[in-house]
C-alpha cells in the first residue's frame, strides 16, 4: 500500500480552501527541531507568486507550505524548504528567516502600510541619469531615508553622463553627497565610463539597485551580468516605460557579488516614517543638540540648526519630506 503524505495533503487542502480559518501557527517542539534542522535557502525572485530560491549552489522553484498561509518573503530573504517529497512535488518553505536589513517604501507618504522592496542586502545603489537629476534627487533623498531606517548603506550612481555637456550639475550632485559619506560613482552604460569604478563598489558583496523607471539600470545590470539581457528603455521628462517588473537577484561571478534589480517606480513613499523621527535619518541633522526634542530645526527658539554643516538642498529636501509626512498624519 502505498505511503500516504498527510503533510502534503494538509498543504494541498489549505491551498484549495483558504477562506477556512488557518490552523494554528504555534509549531510542537518536535516540529521546531525538524524545520532547524532544514539548511538555509536564499529567495532571489518572486514573480506572479512563484518564489526562485538558491539553495546549496542548484536555483529552483519553491511554494509556501501551507502553514505559511498569509506570509510575504522578498527577494534577499533567507529561508528554510522542506525537500520536495516526490516527482511531482516542489520544494515548501516553512520559516521565512529574521532579516538583517531591509529596504521598504509606502505608496505614497499618507498611507503607512509598508513593502518589502528588498531584504538582507548590503547595500542600496540609487541610479540617476545625469540628464534629470532635478528628478532623481528628490527620490535619492527618500531612498537614503528609508535605506538608514531599514539598516543598509547606501550608495549613488549617476549614469547616462554621455548624455550632458556641462558637468556642473554631476559634480555638485558628487560633492553634496559624498560629503556627507554617501559614495558616489559617475558612469555611463553606452561608453563604459565609471563602469570599473562601479564594479569595485560592488565587489564581494550584495547590492540592490533602485531608481526611477528608464534611468539605465537594466543597461549597467547588462553590462555587470551579460546573461541578464535586460530590455532597456528611454527615460521621458516624468520616467520611462517599466522594463523590469519583478524584483530579481542576478550574480555577477567576476565581482563575488549578487545584484538585485529592482522595479522602476515614480515614487518612493516614507509613510511608515514619523515626521519626529525624520531628522534621525539626515546625518547633517541628526548630532544637533537643540533645545527642544522635537525641534523641527525651521530656526525656532533654541534651534542650532545654524550649526548644521548642510547643503541648502538637503535642509529643503528635509523640510519639504517632513511637511509631507506630517499632512500624512
Amino acid at each position: 500500500m502505498p505511503r500516504i503524505d498527510i503533510e502534503a495533503l494538509e498543504d494541498e487542502w489549505e491551498e484549495d480552501h483558504h477562506l477556512l480559518a488557518r490552523r494554528s501557527r504555534e509549531l510542537s517542539t518536535a516540529a521546531k527541531r525538524r524545520i532547524d534542522a532544514l539548511g538555509e535557502a536564499r529567495v532571489i525572485g518572486i514573480d506572479r507568486g512563484r518564489v526562485t530560491v538558491l539553495t546549496e549552489g542548484e536555483v529552483v522553484e519553491a511554494t509556501f507550505a501551507g502553514t505559511m498561509r498569509g506570509e510575504k518573503a522578498a527577494v534577499g530573504d533567507r529561508v528554510r524548504m522542506r525537500p520536495a517529497r516526490h516527482d511531482t512535488d516542489v520544494p515548501r518553505i516553512v520559516e521565512i528567516l529574521p532579516r538583517d536589513t531591509e529596504l521598504t517604501r509606502t505608496a505614497d507618504d499618507t498611507i503607512d502600510e509598508e513593502r518589502v522592496v528588498v531584504a538582507n542586502v548590503d547595500q542600496v545603489v540609487v541610479v540617476l541619469a545625469a540628464d534629470f537629476l532635478d528628478v532623481g534627487v528628490r527620490f535619492l533623498d527618500r531612498v537614503l531615508v528609508a535605506a538608514g531606517v531599514g539598516g543598509l548603506q547606501a550608495a549613488v550612481c549617476v549614469n547616462k553622463v554621455d548624455l550632458v555637456t556641462d558637468h556642473r550639475g554631476v559634480n555638485e550632485v558628487v560633492d553634496r553627497y559624498e560629503g556627507i559619506g554617501v559614495p558616489v560613482r559617475v558612469t555611463s552604460a553606452t561608453t563604459g565610463e565609471g563602469i570599473d569604478d562601479l564594479q569595485r563598489l560592488l565587489a564581494g558583496c550584495w547590492s540592490a539597485f533602485a531608481g526611477h523607471s528608464g534611468v539605465g539600470k537594466s543597461s549597467l545590470l547588462n553590462l555587470l551580468v551579460p546573461d541578464a539581457e535586460h530590455r532597456v528603455a528611454e527615460l521621458g521628462r516624468y520616467g520611462g516605460r517599466h522594463t523590469t517588473v519583478a524584483a530579481w537577484a542576478w550574480p555577477a561571478p567576476a565581482l563575488h557579488a549578487w545584484i538585485v534589480d529592482t522595479p522602476g517606480v515614480r515614487s518612493f513613499g516614507l509613510g511608515g516614517i514619523g515626521p519626529g523621527d525624520l531628522a534621525a535619518y539626515f546625518p547633517e541633522l541628526a548630532e544637533l543638540t537643540c533645545h527642544l526634542a522635537d525641534c523641527t530645526h525651521d530656526g525656532e527658539p533654541g534651534c542650532r540648526i545654524d550649526e548644521a554643516a548642510i547643503a541648502p538642498e538637503r535642509l529643503a529636501a528635509y523640510h519639504r519630506l517632513r511637511e509631507s509626512l506630517a499632512e500624512g498624519r
